[in-house]
């Protein structure tokens, strides 16, 4: 394990004096898992039509890899573009061409683990989740057309198309709730509804197992890709991502909030 990064006490007063939040830019360098920042980054694009609406914006921005994205934001894929989002080291959601997706919440809990509702209001994602949830309370949720799928820890795709949602389960169980109905999706085995009433279950079909394959490989050269963006912050090769838009007032006093309870100055 590497050594704590040590900054001499006049490099902090320079950080201050600038307004760099320092415990932002340790956070999102430390080798220490527990303190691997409980954030959306977009670590991977491809195409030239990713946009991102901040919580606090009027309009779409260009979005760019390495961009943080918290509670609040909405992404969206155009055609022929795809993202990659990453949170915290072994947990990624990926979203197809023509997708839109928000960040209806992601924070930490006070047992090092996090809270994440995201919420698929058009569009394909396959989330591949942290394994063992339950070890840090943690919960993992997508919500797409009023149905909400859970997780504790698990590889799944979910897609919402005109109304009609479905969800695919490549490794583990999803438990997925609409209507006061609950029902688990598990391994090799996809679930749909219209609207938001259950039809019930089949076997995933061959292209949507060789999709997911295809993702498996590709997904280690994302890790490769956060481990070097986090390597060049850590070398000051590369800023730490600044919001565009600041933060609503709702969403400053919920910061606050999380900080107090979690006594950690971020």
């Amino acid at each position: 394990m590497r050594k704590s990064l040590t900054i001499p006490l006049f490099f902090l007063f320079l950080l201050g004096f600038f307004g760099i939040n320092f415990s932002t830019v340790y956070t999102q360098t430390t080798d220490n898992p527990a303190a691997d920042p409980v954030e959306y980054v977009i670590e991977d694009m491809k195409g030239n039509n990713v946009q991102v609406l901040e919580e606090n914006a009027q309009t779409w921005d260009a979005a760019q890899e390495g961009q943080v994205l918290e509670s609040g934001d909405e992404i969206r894929t155009g055609d022929n573009s795809e993202a990659t989002l990453t949170m915290q080291s072994d947990t990624q959601v990926h979203l197809s061409a023509n997708s839109d997706l928000k960040v209806g919440q992601i924070e930490p809990n006070t047992t090092n683990g996090f809270l994440s509702h995201l919420v698929l209001l058009a569009g394909v994602i396959l989330s591949d989740v942290k394994k063992n949830l339950l070890d840090s309370h943690s919960s993992f949720e997508i919500e797409a057309n009023g149905v909400v799928c859970g997780v504790r820890g698990t590889a799944f795709e979910v897609s919402n198309v005109n109304g009609n949602m479905q969800t695919a389960t490549h490794e583990g169980k999803v438990e997925v709730i609409s209507g006061g109905e609950s029902h688990f999706v598990t391994e090799g085995s996809a679930a749909s509804f219209e609207g938001n009433r259950y039809q019930g279950l089949r076997q995933l079909r061959a292209d949507e197992i060789n999709r997911f394959h295809e993702w498996r490989n590709f997904r280690s050269r994302i890790l490769g890709k956060r481990i070097q963006r986090i390597r060049d912050i850590r070398m000051g090769r590369r800023r730490v991502w600044m919001r565009r838009h600041g933060r609503s007032a709702m969403r400053q006093r919920r910061r606050a909030q999380i900080r107090r309870r979690l006594n950690r100055p971020y």
